[in-house]
């Protein structure tokens, strides 16, 4: 072989071994993947709160002595909730962090996931946000600088783009960061957002009591004038099966959370024998408590 034709070969050799070297994480893309659908599933909490909020202000307004003005309700409605708008973006930026940090790692692993690669998405501007955000009482100065921190993390993933910076200490770095995170969100899916849920429901289920009695026709003849109250009834039964759904769905954000840090846990403990692996255990479990939660989703 001439020396020409050496030095034309010797690029492409080295490009094939280094390609050759490079080993697809596929448990890390998988785990990615799922953490980021988890982050999607939690965005709606964020807006939520406030909107659960303002049902519960109208439903108190309809059942309330006096004038009646729908769109002064509304209004009033939206004012008095107004401060959980604040804690509910608050809230999104927590989500917004992990789905960046969850985008990384599912494309710095090098490989295509099993489930939920739709989810995969550019990293945000969250880092940004959170850099001059102040601490809520639902979320304190140390829970908000661990977002800010898995938020950088997931940022600077994003700038190498390659597969190489993707370490066991990398995982390990950001992993108290990430608890502080996801225990916040599960805190906050749980707790505060059940928690105003839960008071709405209260209200609607006492005014679909007042329908149903307001609905009685001791004869026929009293059955048209109690037709609106009946018709009413729909309605309310429909908004309250969507606050059960919705209940249900914030409840169940905890189980995911867990099995999202143990995953994640697991990723770091089997690093060294993850370049092989088609799955590891607690990473297929958190994956498939990811589908029952989106199923569960898909009815909302």
């Amino acid at each position: 072989m001439s020396n020409r034709l050496r030095a034309r070969l010797a690029p492409a050799a080295i490009a094939l071994l280094l390609g050759g070297c490079a080993v697809q994480l596929q448990p890390v893309a998988d785990f990615g993947a799922a953490a980021s659908r988890v982050a999607a599933s939690y965005k709606p909490f964020g807006a939520g709160i406030a909107a659960s909020c303002e049902q519960r202000e109208r439903y108190v307004a309809l059942g309330g002595a006096g004038a009646f003005d729908d769109a002064v309700s509304q209004r009033a409605a939206a004012a008095k909730c107004a401060p959980l708008k604040e804690a509910g973006a608050t809230a999104a930026l927590f989500g917004q962090a992990l789905s960046d940090y969850a985008s990384a790692l599912a494309k710095a692993s090098g490989a295509k996931p099993t489930a939920f690669d739709g989810e995969i998405k550019s990293i945000s501007s969250a880092a940004a946000a959170l850099a001059n955000k102040d601490g809520t009482p639902v979320f304190d100065s140390t829970k908000v600088s661990a977002a800010s921190r898995i938020a950088r993390a997931a940022a600077a993933l994003a700038l190498e783009g390659r597969q190489q910076v993707l370490t066991r200490e990398t995982l390990r770095d950001n992993a108290d960061a990430l608890k502080t995170v996801v225990d916040a969100m599960k805190s906050y899916a749980g707790g505060v957002y059940a928690g105003q849920l839960a008071d709405t429901h209260d209200i609607m289920a006492g005014e679909l009591q007042r329908l149903v009695a307001a609905s009685s026709a001791p004869t026929q003849g009293d059955v048209e004038a109690r037709l609106p109250w009946r018709f009413a009834q729909t309605a309310v039964r429909a908004d309250i099966a969507a606050n059960e759904l919705e209940t249900r769905h914030a409840r169940d954000f905890g189980k995911t959370a867990d099995a999202l840090l143990a995953a994640h846990a697991e990723l770091i403990a089997d690093f060294d024998k993850i370049g092989g692996a088609r799955r590891l255990e607690l990473v297929a479990a958190f994956v498939d408590e990811v589908k029952a939660l989106n199923d569960d989703a898909a009815a909302l």
